[in-house]
């Protein structure tokens, strides 16, 4: 049975039959995957660190080729376009794919490389899933569904479902013992589980999450930074003479990096088009168009990800990306001015925290330890928002693999999920 953490940032697969299991190589030593997904013409699918310089090498190939999404396709975050029930799918190369069968083509080749690791195949999956599919009652149902159509399509027979968080409470079994809150704080959600840790199990008290996390903040970082180089607060003169700003929308295609549908991309290109007659900042817009054409959406979030994990460990970080010859700009961020950027989010993960904590029947004080997953949560003002409440009592756990290592023993446990409505 394998125990996949199909992540919005990385993937890690664990396998076990009895009480343990142990991660999986996943090619080259490589026990976490990027959840990267990339298409060219005439070549095969590639997938995880392999996507990423496929990527780059078909930049170069096609430098001098206009509107590069007909030749090559990065998807990114592909656990938000299941997420996403208006989401159906994206056209790849004039071929209509589902967004099931998207996803499942990433597992498919996640289940090749596990059974080639372990030299046998396996037909079981226990999937993590974020506490809160939808924010909309009555989806999750749904949602779960769209996940375990994607496993389907994969290759496995058997799917069940165990929460994130809980799983990664299951593999703290042996390690702390008492009241304990899990702060999973991953690329795509934010997930609370607080429960009594016995000797043998896990006592579930409450479950909750947000739809908060690396993805949003670097998101933030964007909107704060970055797209005002692209044309956002310029505006359009009308034939009437009046000066009306340029939609938001527009702009957004610099801070929202999950695959879009290419439909949307078109739409995008020919609307700035048409608007760049009437802009104040032409070049601005004549960069996004450029963006857009060159299909570099990747490479700015690279940037920007880079950027907003420097400062955590750092005082500065910046931001230089080019779109030659319309748009250049270096953006030095320091990080009281990252922190004000997401203070909002902070106050939202407090909020979900401390409101966890009390459908448990707790107070903070009850809380004996406090365990940090995920990779946003290195985050200094997270963490100092989760120090401020339980003092002395956080500490970070296996960031990158606590829920792939309790998936299993969190469904033998019974504490999986497999009917969500």
């Amino acid at each position: 049975m394998y125990g996949i953490d199909f992540g919005t940032s990385n993937t890690v697969v664990s396998a076990g039959e009895g009480a343990d299991s142990r991660l999986v190589d996943l090619g080259g030593g490589e026990t976490v995957l990027p959840s990267l997904m990339f298409f060219e013409r005439d070549c095969p699918v590639s997938v995880g660190a392999a996507a990423i310089r496929d990527y780059a090498a078909a930049l170069e190939k096609h430098r001098r080729a206009r509107d590069l999404y007909r030749h090559f396709r990065l998807f990114q975050a592909l656990k938000l376009a299941l997420k996403d029930e208006y989401f159906e799918g994206s056209n790849i190369f004039g071929n209509y794919v589902k967004a099931e069968a998207l996803v499942g083509l990433f597992l498919r080749e996640v289940k090749r490389r596990a059974d080639a690791s372990l030299g046998v195949p396996d037909g079981s999956v226990v999937l993590g899933r974020p506490v809160r599919l939808s924010p909309r009652p009555g989806t999750e149902g749904f949602i779960q569904a769209r996940f375990a159509a994607a496993c389907a399509a994969a290759g496995f027979e058997e799917v069940h479902f165990v929460m994130e968080p809980v799983a990664a409470m299951a593999s703290l079994i042996g390690g702390v013992k008492g009241n304990t809150l899990v702060f999973d704080f991953g690329g795509g959600t934010l997930d609370i589980t607080v429960a009594r840790v016995l000797d043998g199990g896990v006592d579930i008290l409450a479950n909750d999450g947000v739809d908060l996390g690396g993805y949003i903040l670097d998101e933030d970082l964007s909107r704060g930074r970055v797209i005002r180089h692209f044309g956002y607060g310029g505006h359009l003169r009308t034939m009437t003479g009046r000066r009306l700003e340029i939609p938001g929308w527009i702009t957004n295609q610099v801070a929202s990096f999950y695959a879009l549908p290419l439909g949307d991309v078109v739409k995008a290109k020919e609307t700035i088009q048409d608007m760049i007659f009437e802009a104040d900042r032409k070049n601005a817009l004549k960069g996004l168009v450029e963006f857009l054409d060159r299909n570099l959406s990747f490479g700015l979030f690279e940037k920007i990800d880079e950027a907003k994990i420097a400062l955590s460990s750092s005082e500065r970080a910046s931001v230089a990306f080019a779109v030659p010859p319309y748009v250049a700009f270096d953006e030095k961020i320091s990080r009281p001015d990252f922190e004000a950027m997401i203070a909002p989010r902070v106050a939202a993960a407090e909020k979900v925290t401390l409101g966890t904590v009390a459908a448990a029947g707790l107070e903070p004080g009850d809380v004996a330890h406090v365990v940090r997953v995920g990779g946003s949560c290195r985050i200094p003002a997270f963490v100092r928002m989760l120090e401020r409440h339980f003092p002395g009592r956080v500490r970070e756990g296996e960031v990158f693999t606590s829920i792939s290592a309790g998936l299993i023993a969190g469904h033998r446990l019974g504490l999986g999920c497999d009917g969500a409505t």
